[in-house]
């Protein structure tokens, strides 16, 4: 099917994608450099534990100044990102219509429209605190948290009598710890989200400026997932699933969302091609594979050992998925709500109570 083609190019082309956002968040590192400089030279020209609370909280104050100056930099450099890939996303989907229906010119969004739809459309389904959030306004309460975060280990640091250079410690982190247990630390994991997440959101908003504009040849939007070992509930669960162009849920789901779409074409192209694939990768080893493009993930977990089932849904729902004479399709169907929330174990069992009996549990 012509589907099945552009289910084996997203997924490939994801793939790919992913590396570009390993190598965009690497843009943030260069920025931290200098605001751990900047914190630390604040810090150390002189005794913090010999200021009263007022010179303590008008030096939080010029730090806070500091840090809100290099976010301020970095978010040039992030909205540069999301925009330029916003505008290739648009190019190769275009490119990925082309190669399966030949017959047909495919329209391209302007840049206006791309920008409009990545940045004025809400990160509807990622839930939690930054569900329904714009992405410059989510960028921006990031900064505002880091910086009070910051603020808040250096009172704490003071309040406890600590010296200067122990404060300094609980910024930049321990070398014995490569780092990692500072405040900055934790600031460069939520850049670090913030950046892969916009830019996987700037590829579906982009894609479906495209199907929009074409929509006499794409009629709906299919769900692909990671066929791995990594992939959250919600979208182990969507996998496969197909939604009109401008309802239903949408990627990302969650912070460092890594599932996609592609388009579902019209009736009359649907033969174009067969036997495509998508790409998993074995919990075990590791190593890529192939498997039929037309294949959600749960057909998929079904065909992995019991233990890699059990490794990644749990033992129950893994027994349940073997011995409960249950579809894949059905499973899949009892792990979310009517607003895609994940589901309990009780919860599926009152939908569901003779595939648990069969199961044994």
């Amino acid at each position: 099917m012509a589907d099945d083609a552009l289910i084996t190019i997203a997924t490939r082309h994801q793939s790919h994608y992913e590396r570009l956002k390993s190598s965009e968040v690497k843009k943030f590192d260069e920025f931290l450099v200098t605001m751990e400089r900047d914190i630390r030279n604040k810090l150390t020209s002189q005794d913090i534990t010999e200021f009263t609370r007022s010179r303590l909280e008008k030096k939080l104050k010029q730090i806070g100044t500091l840090m809100r100056g290099t976010f301020e930099e970095y978010k040039k450099v992030w909205r540069e990102s999301v925009t330029d890939a916003a505008d290739y996303e648009a190019g190769f989907e275009v490119r990925s219509l082309e190669k399966v229906v030949d017959d047909v010119e495919f329209a391209m969004p302007s840049d206006s429209q791309l920008t409009k739809a990545v940045f004025n459309t809400p990160l509807g389904d990622i839930g939690g605190p930054s569900g329904g959030s714009l992405l410059e306004p989510w960028f921006d309460d990031m900064t505002a948290t880091e910086i009070k975060r910051v603020q808040g280990e250096i009172r704490l640091g003071y309040a406890q009598g600590e010296t200067t250079s122990s404060i300094v410690r609980r910024i930049r982190g321990t070398k014995a710890a490569n780092y990692a247990d500072g405040a900055l630390a934790i600031t460069k994991r939520n850049a670090d989200t913030i950046t892969k997440t916009s830019l996987q959101h700037a590829a579906m908003q982009s894609r479906g400026e495209v199907w929009q504009k074409n929509d006499s040849v794409v009629k709906k939007r299919r769900i692909v997932a990671t066929l791995d070992q990594r992939t959250s509930t919600i979208c182990r669960s969507l996998d496969g699933q197909e939604f009109p162009l401008d309802k239903g849920p949408k990627p990302p789901f969650h912070p460092n969302c890594r599932t996609s779409e592609t388009a579902v074409l019209a009736d009359k192209y649907a033969d174009l091609s067969r036997g495509r694939t998508r790409a998993e990768r074995d919990p075990e080893t590791g190593d890529i594979g192939r498997v039929s493009a037309n294949k959600s993930y749960y057909e998929w977990l079904k065909t992995q050992p019991a233990k890699v089932q059990n490794s990644i849904i749990g033992p129950t729902r893994g027994k349940l998925l073997r011995k409960g004479d249950i579809s894949a399709e059905r499973f899949s169907e009892l792990q979310l709500g009517k607003n895609f929330e994940p589901l309990t174990l009780d919860q599926m069992r009152k939908i569901e109570p003779t595939a648990f009996d069969k199961a044994g549990l």
